[in-house]
């Protein structure tokens, strides 16, 4: 589910390019972790093995790791490593893999433009070789573009379901937000939870399908009581950070329905917390801001702004996010953070970043009403009036009523 950044993509491929090895195991990792400590750079080898995917599930670094591992690179550190990525070229065969009749995203296109399923079940087994995460996750993206727009929606849906790549380029990797007449929930469902035997694939799938249908239909999901019957069986410490961020959002939606959320709105915050400790930026980002969508979609908006040490872990992510971070959580916790501003009289300067259009195109229904709605926030006159009429119909539309009761 996690799908790592370009940035990090670019240092661990320069990483091994300068080792002159690949690490595709725990000694490899540690042959690694030896070389940098000669340099008197000192990373563990699990913490290598964990950022190559080695030791599963994969977790963004700390800063003071990809520091490292940058100046290892002869960078000053992470954020000169990547303002200088610009500079390097791409693998020759980042595209251009027909030539040795390997995986090819080119090929893979033109099966999916000519919902030719034959030459996709050949073009999929070719992926199976293919090493390089970058493609694997272009193409996961590339799947997902497709499956929208295809005259053969519910059959592509079922060829993947059955199809072991298919699995991870598309249920495991791309993931639908917005989810345009519950297409993809109904394909979790119906195709791809019969094939699943991991337990917390089969949580990802109940958690998503659970929030979907509160936060659009606003309504409890059937699937709550196999959820819980689930969680009965799982451990937090296990889980991926998204799996472990969509658990708590579905335990507080379920709190919500049932009428019991004043009473334990506070065990679950506090919850958040102790489990954010250790967590990377993205991964705060994650866990905070599906567990304040949840809590806001039930009207406990002025008593987050009163949490104090909550305020504080999203402040410190605020006004520390880089730009290679953007996300859609950070999106969520920036439009909570100027509310809690304006509620408060706040007098901090604060620019909103904006993510690029081009960028999460499978969440972009919740992308626009948060821009939307800090739009809002600062419009005057003519272009207040515009957002007010409109806003509200457009989240409602849309599904994304957690944005309304922000500003409400």
């Amino acid at each position: 589910m996690n799908q790592p950044n370009p940035y990090l993509i670019a240092l661990c491929n320069q990483l091994e390019i300068q080792l002159g090895f690949k690490i595709k195991n725990i000694a490899n990792a540690q042959k690694c972790s030896e070389v940098l400590a000669l340099e008197k750079l000192y990373i563990s080898q699990h913490t290598i093995a964990r950022m190559f995917g080695v030791v599963k599930p994969f977790r963004t670094p700390y800063k003071d790791t990809l520091n490292v591992i940058a100046r290892y690179l002869s960078y000053d550190d992470w954020e000169d490593f990547c303002t200088n990525q610009t500079n390097v070229p791409f693998d020759p065969n980042y595209f251009l893999t027909e030539a040795s009749d390997g995986f090819s995203l080119a090929v893979l296109q033109l099966a999916l433009a000519n919902e030719d399923f034959k030459a996709l079940h050949l073009v999929l087994e070719k992926a199976k070789k293919n090493e390089n995460e970058a493609i694997l996750f272009t193409a996961a993206s590339l799947i997902g573009t497709y499956v929208r727009v295809c005259k053969k929606q519910k059959k592509l849906l079922q060829f993947l379901a059955d199809n072991s790549v298919g699995h991870r380029f598309f249920y495991e990797c791309y993931v639908d937000e917005d989810n345009d007449n519950n297409y993809f929930s109904e394909a979790l469902v119906n195709y791809y939870l019969p094939n699943v035997t991991n337990d917390y694939r089969k949580l990802y799938v109940y958690c998503f399908v659970i929030s979907q249908t509160a936060h659009k239909a606003q309504n409890a999901s059937p699937l709550i009581q196999e959820f819980q019957k689930l969680t009965v069986q799982l451990d937090k410490k296990n889980g991926h950070f998204h799996e472990l961020s969509r658990w708590m959002e579905c335990q507080i939606l379920i709190d919500g329905f049932n009428r019991i959320l004043n009473d334990t709105w506070k065990i679950h915050v506090a919850e958040i917390l102790v489990l954010s400790k250790g967590l990377g930026f993205n991964e705060k980002a994650w866990l905070f801001s599906r567990s304040l969508k949840a809590l806001v979609f039930f009207g406990f908006k002025e008593e987050l702004f009163h949490h104090e040490e909550l305020n504080k872990s999203i402040d410190d992510l605020i006004k520390h996010q880089k730009k290679e971070f953007h996300s859609i959580a950070l999106y969520v916790l920036q439009l909570y953070w100027i509310c809690k501003s304006l509620y408060f009289n706040n007098k901090s300067v604060y620019n909103p970043f904006r993510i690029h259009n081009i960028l999460f195109q499978n969440e972009s229904n919740e992308k626009t009403a948060i821009e939307f709605a800090v739009a809002s926030l600062f419009a005057s006159g003519e272009n207040k009036n515009i957002i007010t009429l409109n806003l509200k119909s457009f989240c409602e539309n849309k599904g994304v009523y957690w944005v309304v009761k922000m500003l409400g």
